[in-house]
């Protein structure tokens, strides 16, 4: 059984989230070789992946987190590879667990 495509992720979808969520957002952007486009496609992934597991919850920074190690996988000197595609296979090969309060 085929994937639905993600959901179009937009600038407008970050409106939702806070100031601090999109300036971390944006922080992680500009330090890395992709572009804003390549970013709201990858978070587009990420939220269909949470969508698809039933999760509810969206940690934006830890997702934005999440993104930001994935720009780290290409090697130096080959060209990047689509983000998207890139966090979909992390995604699929390693998950993603967020706890939101330490365990004490």
């Amino acid at each position: 059984m085929s994937r639905p495509a993600p959901a179009a992720f937009t600038a407008a979808s970050l409106e939702s989230w806070s100031a601090a969520d999109r300036a971390a957002l944006y922080e992680a952007v500009d330090g890395s070789d992709y572009s804003l486009d390549d970013w709201l496609a990858a978070l587009g992934t990420f939220d269909a992946w949470l969508e698809g597991r039933g999760e509810h919850g969206r940690p934006w920074r830890e997702i934005t987190g999440y993104i930001h190690c994935c720009t780290l996988m290409a090697s130096p000197g080959i060209a990047l590879g689509k983000l998207e595609v890139i966090v979909n296979k992390a995604l699929t090969e390693f998950g993603f667990a967020f706890m939101g309060e330490s365990q004490s």
